[in-house]
């Protein structure tokens, strides 16, 4: 359980962050919002592939490692699987939220897209605190903390290269 833990973590939060990332660029460059479904889409699926395979790949070489040396082994293919399962559902929240945000005209598709991104994330943080034995709020906040400062630095380098 505990290599099929990891690679939810790692597919859920890596999916979160990077289309969150490619909203929070848009947003701060002020393309078009048309691009944000369009480009988070197509990275959506691109990532999620070579997350996945990424991941086959991974335990695949780990899995021969391992053969060499007599030690026990892990499925390359079903890792590889959940990671793709993993990327995709957890990183298509942001641009779910951001695209009805968009089509149901609200002000702050920006703002009401990050607090999912935050809260998908603690979500994240408290389904990793029931196998680690960690204080739920202290797991949830700290990959919240960690999705919130890398999504910001991705919306304010964006608005800083845009305005050279």
């Amino acid at each position: 359980m505990n290599i099929l833990l990891r690679t939810i973590m790692m597919g859920g939060i890596d999916g979160i962050i990077t289309i969150f990332n490619i909203i929070s660029s848009i947003e701060g460059t002020k393309l078009n919002y048309k691009y944000i479904f369009i480009l988070g889409l197509a990275a959506l699926l691109s990532d999620a592939i070579s997350m996945g395979f990424g991941e086959y790949a991974s335990v695949k070489a780990e899995q021969t490692y391992n053969k060499s040396n007599n030690k026990s082994n892990n499925n390359p293919m079903k890792n590889g699987i959940i990671m793709f399962i993993s990327f995709v559902g957890f990183g298509l929240i942001p641009l779910v939220i951001y695209y009805l945000s968009l089509k149901l005209n609200y002000k702050n598709k920006f703002l009401n897209t990050y607090i999912s991104v935050l809260v998908a994330l603690f979500i994240l943080g408290i389904i990793k605190s029931k196998y680690t034995k960690e204080k739920w709020w202290k797991s949830g906040a700290s990959i919240s903390i960690y999705g919130g400062i890398t999504s910001f630095l991705a919306f304010n380098v964006s608005k800083l290269i845009s305005k050279l």
